[in-house]
């Protein structure tokens, strides 16, 4: 683990694997989890590329991060952890957050990346979905993280996922990884969100792009990502059978299968 400094006080908590001459993949966790969101990855990916995970503003190890975020505060902390690491180009892969993160990466910033993906994450926030959102931010400031807790849960795993006992030590991490999360970075990362707006500007992505949707996916439809890869030039779509939000943990071989086909 190493920190990553974005001001004199505040710093993001930046893990690296693998060999570093290896092909370099950053890695982005969603609202409410940190780094070991992508366990599953690394120990496939490890092997054929060096892994660069992080977790983002106020989340896991990094520092809380007074808020409200933007995106363009998310994206410009992966451009600092590139460049603290003297890393000219990378492949990135986002997830909820860390997916809207990917599109302005892929508008913005797109001399830093090869090829992104982009996995269970909206293009936009349409108006009733706002206050929703302000609805959970009330939440989380009354009650913190725990409030959140259980409905959190039911958006990131399919009924057939939490009920199946074999998985509650998947289950048992969703639960540490959320009630970790610091009101401010939760908060902060929900006002980001909010304010989404890349829908309209995706047909002018000139990057390899996949987007990857969950089939039971209630917060980032298939419907909504299939139509985000219609407008985005030559890019590329799969859908997981049954998996909710948190795809990767949910389905991780097929997942895993995916982004290596992507990617080589």
């Amino acid at each position: 683990m190493q920190k990553v400094y974005i001001d004199e006080k505040c710093f993001l908590n930046v893990k690296v694997e693998g060999d570093t001459k290896f092909p370099k993949i950053i890695f982005s966790n969603s609202l409410g989890s940190d780094l070991r969101l992508w366990d599953s990855q690394v120990e496939t990916l490890k092997d054929q590329f060096c892994i660069i995970r992080y977790d983002i503003r106020g989340h896991g190890h990094s520092s809380k991060f007074e808020g409200p975020y933007s995106f363009d505060m998310l994206e410009n902390d992966v451009i600092s952890i590139l460049d603290e690491l003297n890393i000219e180009k990378a492949h990135f892969v986002g997830l909820s957050i860390g997916g809207m993160t990917s599109l302005g990466l892929a508008l913005k910033h797109q001399n830093r990346f090869n090829k992104i993906v982009c996995c269970a994450a909206r293009a936009d926030m349409p108006a009733p979905m706002k206050e929703s959102w302000n609805e959970r931010i009330s939440i989380v400031k009354k009650n913190g993280t725990k409030g959140v807790l259980n409905s959190s849960l039911e958006r990131w795993y399919s009924d057939e996922f939490r009920n199946n006992p074999s998985n509650l030590n998947k289950i048992n991490l969703a639960t540490e990884m959320i009630e970790n999360t610091s009101i401010e970075g939760y908060v902060g990362c929900c006002e980001a969100i909010k304010n989404l707006d890349y829908l309209k500007e995706l047909s002018t992505i000139n990057k390899d792009i996949l987007y990857i949707s969950g089939e039971n996916d209630i917060g980032a439809p298939a419907m909504a990502m299939e139509e985000m890869h219609h407008l985005t030039p030559n890019s590329k779509y799969e859908c997981i059978p049954g998996a909710a939000h948190i795809l990767n943990i949910e389905a991780p071989d097929l997942v895993n299968k995916i982004i290596l086909n992507f990617f080589n």
